[in-house]
């Protein structure tokens, strides 16, 4: 396998797990609007939460994950 199909492969399956929590943040806060599930997805990300209040005002001690 090439480089770029490495590389391919690596941003292929970071779609698709990036999609699958998309998917499960939507099951478990149906009213969720698109930055509250992207957000959620993001936290899931970030080692350090303290980033995400830091950098998007999101508690996720208030908010969640």
């Amino acid at each position: 396998m090439t480089s770029s199909e490495r590389l391919q492969e690596a941003l292929d399956l970071n779609s698709f797990v990036t999609n699958a929590q998309s998917a499960a943040v939507k099951r478990a806060h149906p009213d969720a609007d698109e930055t509250d599930v992207r957000m959620r997805v993001a936290s899931r990300w970030v080692r350090d939460p303290s980033l995400l209040l830091a950098a998007f005002g999101w508690d996720v001690s208030k908010r969640g994950y």
